[in-house]
């Protein structure tokens, strides 16, 4: 939609680690120092570390603290293998990044989004400013304003499978009279839950936590019902709280 009014730099060079869980904060700094002020969804570049420059942000899609770190990849193992001497830290591959995801009850593109999709339905509809929803005109505007005025014909939700079994995508979710009623978009096993979590649409009037499903799980149903989102709470760093000026010393005469 921009056309020539955006330009996308490949850097084919370049490798991405990324640092994730409540101890990334202190870890990192050992390694570089200052990393542990940025606040979350920032971005700073870091020149003549031991590992060369390096671009760190601090935009994680897990719900949790951590960093993603741009580095050259002929240094990315050396960076990686330094994570690595700090005792708090461990190897951990996509599988732990999605369960992770889900716990926090964060969309994936694909999966619970996806372009036949609106904001509105996914619980996402925080990301239209006022202005837009104000003058229209942004594509998709017609059905989305119309959702925002009329609420959605479905809607994302949590929800909580009752006993072990995880209710993986594509699972069928009817409403206690067994009627159909959305689909799972995604699901598996909650770590932080200990038991299996989900996310899927289901019609508006069964988006009320603790309305009662039916998941059908390789052809046999188990009760579940909704929960609100997310699982876990998001652990994010929004930055050091600044103290408040001391009233006590504004009096006349006084800085």
């Amino acid at each position: 939609h921009l056309g020539d009014e955006a330009r996308l730099d490949i850097l084919a060079d370049q490798a991405l680690l990324a640092l994730q869980g409540p101890a990334a904060a202190p870890c990192l700094d050992a390694l570089l120092p200052g990393c542990s002020d940025m606040a979350f969804m920032s971005m700073r570049k870091f020149e003549d570390t031991p590992f060369g420059r390096l671009w760190v942000s601090r935009c994680g899609y897990t719900g949790e603290d951590g960093f993603e770190i741009s580095v050259a990849g002929d240094r990315a193992e050396a960076l990686a293998r330094g994570l690595l001497e700090d005792a708090r830290v461990g190897p951990a591959g996509l599988g732990a990044r999605d369960s992770l995801r889900l716990e926090a009850g964060l969309c994936l593109y694909g999966h619970d989004v996806d372009e036949t999709t609106s904001p509105v339905e996914a619980n996402l509809a925080w990301s239209i400013g006022k202005v837009r929803r104000a003058g229209g005109g942004f594509p998709g505007a017609e059905r989305i304003l119309r959702e925002l005025a009329e609420g959605p014909a479905r809607l994302l939700v949590g929800i909580r499978p009752q006993g072990r079994a995880p209710a993986r995508e594509g699972t069928e979710i009817r409403d206690p009279d067994g009627e159909p009623a959305g689909a799972v978009t995604s699901g598996g096993f909650g770590p932080s839950v200990a038991g299996p979590v989900a996310m899927g649409y289901v019609r508006r009037e069964l988006a009320r936590p603790d309305s009662e499903l039916i998941l059908m799980i390789r052809g046999k149903p188990h009760d579940a019902r909704v929960v609100a989102l997310p699982f876990v709470p998001h652990r994010y760093f929004r930055g050091k709280k600044r103290p408040h000026p001391d009233r006590s010393r504004t009096q006349k005469g006084e800085p």
